[in-house]
C-alpha cells in the first residue's frame, strides 16, 4: 500500500461493523480506496482495528474506530452517536459482525442460541434502525448473510438460523423504507473458511464444491457490496458470492 496519500473522498460516510478483520477488513478498505470516509466497529480486536485504520490513514483518509460491543443496545446506539458527531451523518451500513460457533445440536442451551442471535440477528436489525434515523434519501445498507441461511448445516444451525433472520430482515426493512433508503444483503460462500475447517485439503474439498473451480475472496465480498452501495435502483437483494455453489 503506497505511504502518499491517494483518496479522493466522495462525502459519503460509511459504518462497517467488525470492520477491522477478515472480510470486514477488505471492506473497510475497498471503501477507503473508493473515497468513502470509514468507521470501523470493534468489540475485542483493537489492535486489527487500530492496523486498518493505520491503512486507511496512509490513503489519505479519515477513518473512525469506535469500540462496541454490539450485544448491548445501548452500547449501539452510543456508537451511531459517535460517528454522527465525528461524520455529521452516514450514508452507508455494512452489517459484518457475526460469530460462527460449530456446536451439535443436542448440546446447544437457550443461552447459546440467544447469544448467536444477540449478535447475528439483532445486532444488525438495531444497527439499521439507528443507522436510518440518521441517513437521507439515497442512503444504504448492506447486510452480510451467508450462503448457508438456506443450506442444511447440521454443525452451525444456531449461525444458519441467525443468517436467515438476516435475509428476512434484509428484504422487510427494504420494503419499509422504500424509496429513501435501499436495504440489500451479500451472501458469501466459501470464501474464508472457519477455523475449524481450515487447511489445504479442506480448501481443495470446497473449492470443488463451487462451479467456478475456487475459492472465493475478501475482496470478491468488498466489491459486491460497493456494487450494491451504488446501484440506485436495487433494494431487497441478496447477492450470492459463491462461485457457483449453488449450482451443483
Amino acid at each position: 500500500m503506497a505511504d502518499q496519500p491517494h483518496i479522493r473522498e466522495t462525502g459519503r460516510r460509511a459504518l462497517v461493523t467488525g470492520g477491522g478483520v477478515r472480510v470486514g477488513r477488505s471492506i473497510s478498505l475497498a471503501l477507503g480506496e473508493a473515497g468513502y470516509r470509514v468507521a470501523i466497529q470493534f468489540r475485542t480486536s483493537q489492535g486489527d482495528a487500530s492496523a486498518t485504520v493505520r491503512d486507511l490513514k496512509r490513503m489519505g483518509g479519515r477513518p473512525l474506530a469506535c469500540r462496541a460491543d454490539l450485544a448491548e443496545p445501548e452500547q449501539i446506539t452510543a456508537m451511531f452517536e459517535e460517528v454522527d458527531r465525528q461524520f455529521g451523518g452516514i450514508d452507508l451500513l455494512v452489517n459484518n459482525a457475526a460469530i460462527f460457533p460449530h456446536s451439535d445440536p443436542l448440546a446447544v442451551s437457550p443461552s447459546d442460541w440467544d447469544t448467536v442471535f444477540r449478535i447475528n440477528a439483532r445486532a444488525p436489525f438495531l444497527c439499521a434502525q439507528q443507522a436510518a434515523r440518521r441517513m437521507g434519501p439515497g442512503s444504504s445498507i448492506v447486510n452480510i448473510a451467508d450462503t448457508g441461511a438456506d443450506e442444511a448445516w447440521g454443525g452451525y444451525v444456531p449461525y444458519v438460523a441467525s443468517k436467515a433472520a438476516v435475509v428476512s430482515i434484509t428484504k422487510g426493512l427494504a420494503r419499509a423504507w422504500a424509496p429513501e433508503i435501499r436495504v440489500n444483503a451479500v451472501a458469501p460462500g466459501p470464501v474464508l473458511l472457519p477455523e475449524a475447517d481450515s487447511g489445504e485439503e479442506a480448501e481443495r474439498e470446497a473449492a470443488k464444491r463451487t462451479v467456478l473451480g475456487r475459492l472465493g475472496t475478501p475482496q470478491d465480498v468488498a466489491q459486491a457490496v460497493l456494487f450494491l452501495d451504488r446501484a440506485p435502483y436495487v433494494t431487497g437483494e441478496v447477492i450470492r458470492v459463491d462461485g457457483g455453489h449453488h449450482l451443483k
